[in-house]
């Protein structure tokens, strides 16, 4: 621990508290500290519960905060290993049974944090316990909603119905003009107070940001191109439809419901989900609110990173001096990157980014926007089904301040894996 006053990263409090924990290697990095699926799945709702103790999920941590964080590890280390133990069982079982849905970290690592907590290190009866486990998560799971939800949206009186309903509702004003909103959210960005904060999650800003794009002309009070930040095709946003067979585009404001009431089946346990009709219903409210959010507080939030995106170009360096102060930081938080250092050098021409072009990785670090708030809107979806918000500032920013950190962190995941894999390439051009 550092002396009093200095504050410690988060990621170098939990490495060094991680590593006296024998055991966990199947929860561990190559260098030892917990993987990040860990800290998602496990660490922080499950051990830390940091929407109860957001204080320790904040990206720098007072010497108290992190001692408390630290005890906390600690304190679980016997159930930590036995998780690893529990999760070695479920990924056998889950082979054995030919179980693909879900990645399975995401699946497995709370479910043998649960199995640990019911039973402790598994014994001789593990390989049943792993078996029965994964069918009651499965058997009800993902694929039983989302046939349920296709057979609703397949029957023609329902689709109709829903279609008009969609329309009727999509033409609505939130009675605060665009420029206004950008000027409020604005103000917030430069304050960063809990005053400005309220201020704004009590204004329509969020939502009248979102209706503006849907009119000719209403991404005019943006200094970047909508089409530049992945949130819709044209000029205006389309309504999005009930269903659109093998959708995979990025576009967030035109992804239909299907796919977001996919992406609520995925985030709800079965037993906390209501009939799919509600489902549906529920999503429908939520596609015709601003930026598709249907808390007026996440949406501001959305219009918030809408907002700083046009600040987050790494690959550029420094942000400019009349750029607000938090969005500088954000940007130097990525600029100063040692992968994003390489990829600028590659791009003037000093050292190659990779030996062979690989023109998929450098348009995605030159779209670091739009990779941001994709992960930015993800997550306030996210909150918006479970009925979370932020509580204050400090949440604000602490929310966008790990969107920025955990989409660098996945693109420089990206430059390392092409990186080492053509190491022998490299070294002979170099």
């Amino acid at each position: 621990m550092t002396g009093a006053g200095n504050a410690r990263l988060r990621s170098a409090v939990l490495a060094a508290a991680w590593v006296r924990i024998p055991g966990v290697e199947v929860l561990s990095s190559g260098d030892g500290g917990p993987l990040t699926r860990t800290i998602k799945k496990i660490i922080d709702p499950l051990v830390v519960r940091t929407a109860a103790r957001p204080r320790l999920g904040r990206p720098l941590l007072e010497p108290a905060a992190a001692a408390e964080l630290t005890e906390l590890l600690l304190a679980d280390a016997p159930r930590l290993r036995a998780t690893a133990a529990w999760f070695t069982h479920l990924k056998r079982q889950r082979r054995a049974l030919r179980i693909t849905a879900g990645d399975v970290q995401d699946v497995c690592f709370p479910l043998a944090y649960e199995l640990a907590t019911a039973f402790g290190m598994p014994g001789p009866e593990a390989p049943e316990k792993a078996v029965s486990a994964l069918r009651e998560l499965h058997g009800e799971g993902d694929e039983a909603g989302i046939a349920q939800l296709t057979a609703y949206l397949d029957d023609p009186r329902v689709a109709a119905d829903l279609t008009a309903d969609l329309r009727r509702h999509w033409r609505s004003d939130a009675g605060l003009a665009a420029e206004d909103a950008v000027a409020l959210l604005g103000g917030f960005v430069s304050d960063l107070s809990d005053t400005a904060w309220r201020t704004l999650a009590r204004s329509a800003a969020g939502h009248a940001l979102g209706l503006a794009l849907r009119r000719p002309g209403g991404a005019d009070v943006l200094t970047q191109p909508v089409s530049d930040l992945g949130l819709q095709r044209g000029d205006r946003t389309a309504v999005p439809p009930l269903l659109r067979r093998d959708e995979a585009g990025p576009e967030l404001l035109e992804r239909s419901v299907e796919r977001r009431v996919r992406a609520t089946l995925r985030r709800l346990p079965a037993g906390e989900r209501g009939p799919v009709d509600a489902l549906v219903e529920d999503e429908r409210r939520r596609v015709v609110a601003g930026f598709g959010l249907g808390l007026p507080a996440l949406a501001t939030c959305f219009a918030l990173g809408v907002v700083l995106a046009p600040a987050l170009r790494p690959l550029d360096g420094a942000a400019p001096s009349e750029i607000p102060e938090f969005a500088r930081q954000l940007n130097a938080q990525v600029a100063r990157e040692g992968y994003v250092l390489h990829a600028r050098r590659a791009l003037a021409g000093a050292t190659p980014l990779t030996p062979r072009p690989d023109p998929e990785l450098v348009r995605e670090l030159r779209e670091f926007a739009k990779q941001f708030l994709g992960r930015l809107w993800i997550r306030l979806h996210g909150f918006d089904v479970r009925g979370d918000r932020p509580a204050d500032a400090a949440d604000v920013r602490d929310l966008v301040t790990g969107v920025v950190r955990s989409t660098s962190l996945d693109l420089r995941t990206k430059v390392r894996r092409a990186l080492v894999a053509r190491l022998p390439d490299l070294e002979a051009v170099s």
